[in-house]
């Protein structure tokens, strides 16, 4: 039986403490990290290029998160490339209440040596 390469995992792993990071403290910061072909899906709502994908996690109503992460599973793509999926709760303005579950999804593509965020998908987990 196959296992999932280590250094696939570190990778996957490196890059959603890294963007977590930016997101939770700088939002405006994720420019180092989307691309113009970068494509997010945030609740249903397409959106296409960094500047689009930024101005709406910029806009988003709320001032402070953080996060605590259940699980990131990370697999080589085709490209190579690859792929993370990430569960957790969100945590909202400090708040205890203001808790919610949600699933994100990262597609990275390898390129000369490191990886670039292509595709993202993100969804709050409702019950």
């Amino acid at each position: 039986m196959q296992s999932v390469d280590p250094q696939v995992v570190g990778v996957g792993k490196q890059f959603v403490e890294h963007y977590y990071g930016i997101f939770d403290s700088n939002r405006a910061g994720l420019t180092q990290i989307y691309q113009q072909q970068t494509t997010l899906t945030w609740e249903g709502k397409f959106l296409s290029g960094a500047d689009a994908i930024v101005k709406h996690i910029v806009e988003l109503p709320f001032q402070q998160t953080n996060r605590k992460i259940n699980s990131i599973d990370c697999q080589q793509t085709y490209q190579p490339g690859i792929m993370i999926t990430v569960t957790g709760t969100l945590i909202i303005d400090g708040e205890a209440k203001n808790q919610l579950k949600f699933v994100q999804v990262f597609n990275l593509a390898s390129n000369n040596g490191s990886f670039l965020l292509i595709n993202d998908f993100f969804r709050l987990v409702l019950d």
